[in-house]
């Protein structure tokens, strides 16, 4: 028998039905890939799990997103891919794109975003060090971000853990969206899908 499930252990990647394509986790799209999510998750988690230093950690992370990003859009169509090397195709754009493809929840990419306006603040902010360097504002928006998808207590003053725990949760969400966005391409692209159509 499976332990019940506390609300502060249940991670949400959830948004309203009809929002966007995928609005909930189809467990039976990822059934099967549980492992693969595991070690692609660990493997990211681990570029900046053990960074201590607040800048660093908010340029690392935020890469780890826009990766998670990347994959997400060629996921959807592989012709992306050869705009990934294109340096016009910054990760504002990216969030534009997937937020016009209403693949996903919407508040998943609007915390994309916040990641991405943190990492800005730090990279073009010699002066700022650490999260309570940057604006207060910005720094304030974290906390309920995290909330959207756990619920579990956090100390408010905790911006690094606040941000790991966003950063982290975002790329797991991008994760399993990828995997659906993937399976209904190939679906499309086969023989099956193409006669449905």
């Amino acid at each position: 028998m499976t332990p019940p499930r506390h609300p502060e252990d249940i991670v949400d990647f959830s948004g309203p039905e009809g929002e966007s394509l995928f609005w909930e986790v189809k467990a039976w799209l990822i059934s099967g890939h549980e492992t693969d999510l595991q070690k692609s998750l660990d493997a990211t988690w681990a570029h900046y799990k053990l960074i201590k230093d607040e800048r660093l950690l908010a340029l690392v992370a935020a890469l780890c997103v826009e990766g998670a990003v990347d994959a997400l859009l060629v996921g959807v169509g592989s012709g992306f891919g050869s705009c990934l090397e294109d340096t016009d195709f910054k990760f504002s754009v990216k969030l534009k794109i997937l937020r016009a493809l209403r693949l996903l929840p919407s508040r998943i990419v609007t915390s994309c975003d916040l990641i991405r306006q943190i990492r800005n603040e730090f990279a073009h902010g010699l002066d700022r060090r650490r999260f309570c360097d940057l604006d207060e504002k910005l720094r304030n928006k974290l906390l309920p971000h995290v909330r959207l998808f756990n619920s579990k207590n956090r100390d408010p003053m905790d911006y690094d853990t606040q941000f790991r725990d966003l950063a982290s949760f975002i790329i797991a969400a991008l994760w399993v969206y990828t995997q659906q966005a993937s399976q209904l391409r190939s679906w499309v692209e086969s023989q099956a899908g193409r006669e449905a159509f």
